[in-house]
């Protein structure tokens, strides 16, 4: 008897053996390929749908294999990128063999977001080479560091809007939301020198917020892509009908209530607005 039940102990131990090494098995790296161009890879806390989005990845990222779970379709494979700073499960149907990846896939393809939610529920960003970007709850940028690219900033937002869409509160870009709305508001100000200087920002829905600011013979003209409110600052290029440009920077009030508008010209004038 005794030796029957060693042979069985011995046979499920190669069994376990055995289902471990096939879970390790397959390439070194994996690459993302078969997600649509305008779309990326949800790389989840855990194997299965029902674990939260922690990062995102584009088509031709590659990542170092961890293992997988599951056969066909279902399986799931445990994956990180190559510098190891981020690490999650993404869908085994949407990986390809891969060899290792060059220094340039290190720093760009495989610069994945990782999110975390504060308390506050606010939401950062944050990418291995030290990029930083934070929403409000909503969903909206509060601030980003100066070392963000273009694409890092727009990988930002593709990883927040997926995740609050995972998250069931995804605000409603198309109307009836509580972050959409119409905007019209006025100020007045001071042109540096002492003349009048009116304000106003207006637009339709969110993401195209008008600007004009005139005074002593002078309209300048520029376009914010946020909501007052709906983020702390923001600077707008501006063009005026004397030929100048500049900036302007719509910063919110400490207080909560109002904002204040600076522009500065490349003609060396410039005023404020207090809204």
């Amino acid at each position: 008897m005794r030796q029957v039940i060693h042979a069985i102990l011995c046979a499920l131990t190669v069994t376990v053996l055995a289902g471990a090494a096939q879970a390790q098995m397959g390439p070194d790296y994996w690459q993302v390929t078969g997600v649509a161009s305008n779309d990326n890879l949800n790389i989840r806390s855990g194997p299965g749908t029902s674990n939260r989005v922690i990062a995102l990845a584009p088509n031709g990222a590659v990542f170092r294999n961890l293992g997988c779970r599951g056969e066909g379709s279902s399986r799931w494979c445990h994956v990180e990128t190559p510098d190891g700073s981020t690490s999650g499960w993404v869908s085994g149907r949407f990986l390809q063999e891969s060899g290792a990846p060059t220094h340039g896939n290190v720093s760009g393809q495989s610069d994945v977001p990782e999110l975390y939610e504060r308390n506050t529920g606010e939401i950062e960003v944050r990418f291995a080479s030290g990029c930083t970007v934070l929403y409000n709850p909503a969903g909206r940028v509060i601030t980003a560091g100066s070392s963000c690219s273009g694409t890092q900033r727009n990988r930002a937002h593709d990883a927040v809007e997926a995740h609050m869409r995972e998250q069931g509160n995804h605000a409603d870009h198309s109307g009836g939301g509580t972050v959409s709305a119409d905007v019209n508001v006025s100020g007045s100000g001071t042109i540096y020198g002492g003349a009048a200087l009116n304000g106003q920002i207006f637009g339709h829905k969110e993401g195209a917020y008008a600007l004009t600011v005139s005074g002593d013979g002078l309209t300048c003209t520029g376009l914010f892509r946020h909501a007052p409110g709906t983020v702390r600052s923001e600077t707008a290029t501006v063009h005026c009908t004397d030929g100048a440009s500049g900036t302007a920077v719509l910063v919110q009030n400490k207080s909560g209530n109002g904002y204040t508008l600076t522009m500065t010209l490349t003609n060396g004038t410039g005023g404020y607005v207090i809204f």
